[in-house]
């Protein structure tokens, strides 16, 4: 091959490639064009009602339109292509730097190619040049492909409006482009209607489908002819929301009908429904004989049919018809069927196990032994037996404690049916987990409330140890098994008795432990308390997402366990553990935190939640001891600068260094946290808003539901019932969300709410059966039921709402105040770097100390930064309902706007860099007055929050019945272990020398956990007060226990006089619920005197404050309605109006039902 036919080769190639491009283009777009036009054509038709001139018309101008783009994109574009020269100017083009050369071969090379040297030579030239292109450009395949995607979507929406689209465009279709088909002979527009010519028994209900072909309509007509009727009645269809079809429900049909439908001028054929006089269902009686762990007696339901209750009740039915029938039978919606007992000649009845939902229809036999339904479909519905719900009420959050103290624990377990028992479990140190039996099922009431305090000097705890625990409940089902919950897992964190006594008495300038920042310990808890909830979820979670939950906490957990190998890290290179022994603990505490949580996130990223547990809570232990320890080096090095030492300047700087590091980890964390925090505000804000609106639309279908109730008519009530539907799946989503809200927040007030609405929703759907079922007076009763419901919700979330802006300002209170005590520790810093001269510290140490006050100065600016946001988002939550509170929010921010304090606190350290100390000191001085503005600004704020009289009230009602609860349970205790206790009365007069051996013999390692001080512990089960054996201190007029169960009694009661006393401060001085309280407190007094198992003095005093109690209660509970009734609407009923004011009243309701 000589260089010409080389060169012309290549230009081919690229020929070849242009074209296949083009034409792969050129189709898509062909393709899409096509669509367009097939589309709009069949449009159009249907415009004219597909006349034959309209669809000659069309189909000319739709196939020429389509040549005409054929011939435009496809081969006006290839005939282009099939031009060497053109090639090679399209190349030439593309590639500048050829200079002509390869048009010029193209053009001369052939007829010249033999005569002249020069052109050879040129050629030559080009076709060194174009081997050295890339020539592939031309035809991409990333561009072959996306040109073909887009001719396959065409196609595939061909196919989807075909398939899926109006009901119009198939037939319109066949009628333009394929008029040889069977479907375009059948007539273009017609209207089918279901189930045709039937028969039916009389008193019978039918519904009438309508489905339009050919065209769609906005409304359809049901047109009704009774048998030797002349006139046509006219009925409007409802359309159904599964698909483009038209339906109505004819109810108790007794006597013969002609019927069509109609829809824009079109009508289906003419049908008749034949009436047959055959047997009818006149009555069904349901008898629920439910499981026998449920201890309910067996219930009728008359006249009923519909089925609902829980999964496992043996379903008794009678069924009575109008007339005798020789059989019968049930036929459920899964076409099984269940042969019918004669037990009469019109009665019949059969039994059933319920264990799913569905539907059933009664049918009978005629003459001609054909089956036909003899009744209406009735539902039926398989409840779920609810998993119990438990929550740690008391104290709700993480203590801390001395290893001396009581921590008292209060548990609340409810289910739908029977708490069957009821557990808590506790570990120390990530040891072995023990449980402590609090309820064992004997008498299994739907509501337990328990209590245990745990007597910490039992355990031989050291400062930094923690006990973790939680509580867990069983309810009694045995049909599907016992279903099982666990609360939130808290912990108990062991600080040194002594700190507060050491800052109060010699470091008064010490800002105290409890305000020492525990960012390391708070991310750990939080890392527990995420795994803890994936174990109790792992059984109901999908596999990949339990795996991917754990894979992103494993990730959590790395990134802690880097944040402290960090702090390890530099606390080694300042050589911590030379300079005091101290910090070497503090440093070997460290290590085995890190060392721990290396484990646990091993663990959790190999799917082991259950082996990564108890290593998360060893190394939470590890990381407390440190921060308590770090709290001694601080209190020490307090003491010492009161009585004047200078001789641990070293130590000190470690301290700080070590200081500075945790404020550092608690800024980003906070940061983190709030944003967190704020998200989860604005949902439940969110919520609350979507139930003011859902409470607003039950009462308007509330009275739509009345003002139809007197017009009558199917439509009208299928109306009523869409409305309702509507509602009812709005309501059932809500509740779902805020179920998940408050499983995030742990919140009890988002869980009543979230109880309140699921209430609501029982009685929408009971409102809505009505509404389907005719019976407009139950459908207004239970309408009623559940606004009132959804009114109560929106009043606790709400009142839930104030609680949290109360607690998020005494943060933003306490915050204030850090800051100024951090800012007195810069100016402390500053003041020192100012009065050392040259000789008294190195150039070293004192840069390092300018860098140390710098980084203080950053922390604290991003921390002031960060709480101006907060203060900003207090304000305007606020300022809905507590406008002058949230003015005084606006002044707080407006004091670290106006002064700049973050600005200014970091331009400070260029005065620091430059050693501008005098400057530096008066810009501190005012940096300080600004922040004690702020918190002055704050507290006012807080103070101008004060509780409102209605939340006061819910407040003080909310606790009535929880201490009425909290007491019956305590009875039902106490009788229960009476029983237990009856022979034991010998035994309890051996209790006194028992213990003064106990007392005598008694030593740390003799104590419960002495033996595990790291966290081993032995896995045993036991009864409230087998731990506890030493703790006394009843309050006076209180007896002192020393039996293990009786200090348990004696705690428990100890803590509810305290509530009762908590009670009084939000009652009235002289009020009538003041003076029953008052009773309570000496009825309990009066328990504990004569706490005693073999003593019924005990249980009558507890009877007695209970029957006080539920008093305060009712008393409360009605005083809040009270309150809150001027925001109710109130009903009543239409007759109750009087004559002359009935037209307006009815002009009302109608404005309402408008929507006006």
């Amino acid at each position: 091959m000589n260089p010409y036919e080389a060169l012309l080769a290549k230009i081919k190639m690229v020929r070849r490639r242009w074209r296949t491009q083009a034409l792969v283009r050129g189709l898509s777009l062909f393709l899409w064009c096509a669509t367009a036009l097939l589309v709009l054509g069949v449009w159009a038709a249907s415009l004219f009602n597909f006349t034959p001139l309209t669809l000659w018309i069309i189909r000319a101008i739709s196939v020429a339109l389509i040549v005409f783009a054929a011939w435009r994109l496809i081969f006006k574009v290839i005939a282009v292509a099939a031009n060497e020269v053109r090639v090679a100017q399209l190349i030439e083009e593309y590639y500048t730097h050829l200079e002509d050369r390869l048009v010029a071969v193209v053009e001369h090379g052939r007829k010249d190619v033999s005569q002249s040297s020069l052109i050879d030579l040129l050629i030559r030239d080009a076709l060194g040049r174009v081997n050295e292109l890339d020539l592939s450009v031309f035809a991409r395949r990333k561009r072959l492909a996306y040109f073909g995607m887009l001719g396959v979507g065409a196609c595939l929406a061909l196919l989807a409006l075909m398939a899926w689209g109006p009901s119009f465009f198939p037939y319109g279709f066949s009628q333009l482009y394929a008029p040889w088909t069977e479907s375009s002979f059948s007539s273009a527009q017609a209207i089918k209607v279901e189930p045709g010519d039937i028969e039916i028994a009389k008193g019978a209900d039918q519904l009438i489908r309508a489905r339009l072909v050919g065209f769609d309509a906005a409304e359809a007509q049901l047109y009704l002819q009774p048998a030797g009727g002349e006139n046509w009645n006219t009925l409007a269809m409802e359309r159904d929301p599964r698909d483009s079809s038209f339906r109505y429900l004819l109810v108790d049909i007794r006597e013969p009908l002609r019927y069509y439908a109609s829809a824009r001028g079109i009508r289906s054929r003419v049908h008749s429904i034949s009436v047959l006089d055959l047997a009818r269902v006149e009555k069904v009686d349901v008898t629920y004989r439910f499981p026998a762990y449920t201890r309910m007696a067996p219930q009728k339901v008359e006249n009923e049919g519909d089925i609902s209750a829980v999964k496992g009740t043996k379903i008794d039915l009678e069924i009575v018809f109008d007339r005798p029938v020789k059989s019968a039978r049930v036929v459920f919606d899964n076409q099984t069927a269940l042969d019918l007992i004669a037990t009469g000649s019109q009665s019949f009845s059969g039994s059933f196990d319920l264990s799913r939902s569905g539907s059933y229809v009664v049918q009978v036999s005629d003459a001609r032994a054909k089956n036909y339904s003899a009744s209406r479909e009735y539902e039926i519905e398989a409840l779920d037996d609810s998993e119990p719900k438990v929550v740690i009420t008391r104290p709700m959050r993480d203590v801390r404690a001395t290893s001396v103290e009581e921590v008292f624990c209060e548990i609340k377990a409810e289910d739908d049916i029977e708490v069957r028992r009821l557990e808590l479990h506790y570990s120390i140190n990530g040891g072995n987990e023990r449980s402590v039996l609090i309820h064992d099922g004997v008498s299994a009431p739907p509501l337990v409330t328990g209590s245990y305090t745990f007597f910490l000097e039992d355990f031989a705890l050291q400062p930094g140890d923690i006990v973790a625990y939680y509580a867990r409940a069983w309810d009694n089902n045995n049909v599907t098994g016992p279903g099982t919950a666990s609360s939130d897992i808290y912990f108990i964190q062991i600080r040194p008795f002594e700190q507060r006594y050491i800052q109060n008495q010699q470091s008064g300038q010490m800002d105290g432990g409890e305000e020492m920042q525990e960012s390391l310990s708070l991310q750990e808890k939080e890392i527990i308390s995420a795994t803890f909830r994936l174990i109790q979820e792992k059984n109901r979670k999908p596999a990949q997402e339990l795996a991917d939950d754990l894979k992103s906490l494993a990730l959590v957990q790395g990134r802690l366990q880097t944040q402290t190998q960090g702090l390890v890290e530099r606390l080694q290179r300042r050589e911590a553990a030379q300079v005091d022994e101290s910090f070497a603990r503090l440093a070997e505490y460290l290590i085995q935190a890190v060392e721990e949580m290396r484990k646990a996130a091993a663990n959790l990223g190999a799917q082991k939640p259950d082996d990564a547990l108890p290593q998360e809570q060893k190394s939470l232990q590890q990381l407390m001891r440190a921060e308590s320890l770090f709290r001694e080096i601080q209190v020490s090095f307090g003491a010492q600068n009161a009585g004047g030492a200078q001789s641990q300047a070293q130590s000190e700087d470690l301290a700080d260094l070590f200081e500075l590091e945790l404020n550092k980890l608690k800024n980003q964390y906070e940061t983190v946290q709030r944003g967190e925090q704020q998200e989860r505000d604005q949902k439940v804000d969110e919520a609350l808003q979507r139930l003011k609106e859902m409470a607003r639309r039950q009462q308007q279908v509330n009275e739509r539901n009345r003002m139809f109730a007197q017009q009558g008519g199917s439509s009208s009530t299928s109306r009523q019932s869409r409305d309702q539907q509507q509602v009812l799946e709005q309501a059932e989503q809500l509740r779902r969300q805020l179920q998940r809200l408050s499983l995030e927040r742990s919140s009890p007030a988002l869980d009543e709410a979230a109880r309140q609405l699921e209430e609501a929703v029982d009685e929408m759907r009971k409102a809505l059966k009505g509404l389907q079922l005719g019976d407009d007076k139950q459908a207004d009763a239970q309408g009623m039921r559940a606004w009132q419901q959804l009114n109560e919700a929106v009043r606790k979330l709400a009142l839930s709402r104030e609680g949290d802006l109360r607690r998020s300002l005494e943060r933003t209170v306490a915050e204030a105040h850090e800051l100024v005590r951090e800012q007195a520790k810069i100016q402390q810093g500053v003041a020192e770097l100012a009065k050392a001269g040259p000789e008294s510290i190195t150039a070293k140490e004192r840069e390092r100390r300018r860098e140390e006050i710098a980084s203080r100065k950053s922390v604290l600016a991003e921390r002031l930064k960060n709480l101006q946001s907060l203060i900003d988002d207090l304000s305007r939550q606020a300022r809905k309902d507590r406008k002058e509170t949230a003015g005084k929010l606006s002044e707080a921010a407006g004091v670290i706007r106006e002064r700049r304090l973050p600005e200014r606190i970091m331009s400070g350290n260029a005065l620091l860099q430059n050693e501008y100390y005098e400057i530096l000191k008066q810009r501190e001085d005012y940096i300080r007055e600004g922040l004690e503005s702020l918190a002055g600004k704050l507290e006012s704020a807080r103070a101008s929050r004060e509780q409102g009289k209605e939340e006061r009230l819910a407040e003080a009602a909310q606790k009535a019945r929880q201490l009425a609860e909290g007491l019956e349970s305590m009875q039902q205790r106490m009788e229960r272990t009476q029983g237990r206790a009856q022979g034991q009365g010998e035994k309890r007069d051996q209790i006194a020398p028992s213990r003064e051996r106990a007392e005598n013999a008694r030593q740390p390692q003799s104590l419960p956990g002495a033996e595990y001080p790291q966290g081993g512990a032995p896995s045993t089960k036991m009864e409230v007060g087998e731990l506890s054996r030493d703790a006394t201190g009843a309050p006076s007029g209180m007896r002192s226990y020393q039996s293990g169960t009786d200090r348990q009694w004696s705690s428990e009661l100890r803590q509810r006089v305290a509530d009762a006393e908590d009670l009084k401060r939000l009652l009235e001085r002289n009020s009538t619920e003041m003076q029953s309280l008052e009773k309570v407190v000496q009825s309990l007094r009066r328990a504990g005197e004569y706490l005693d198992l073999n003593n019924q003095k005990q249980i009558e005093s507890l009877r007695e404050a209970i029957e006080h109690m539920r008093r305060i209660e009712l008393e409360l509970a009605r005083a809040l309605e009270r309150l809150s009734q001027n925001e109710k609407y109130m009903f009543s009923e239409e007759n109750d109006a009087p004559a002359d004011f009935r037209e307006l009243v009815d002009e009302y309701f109608k404005a309402l039902a408008r929507g006006k």
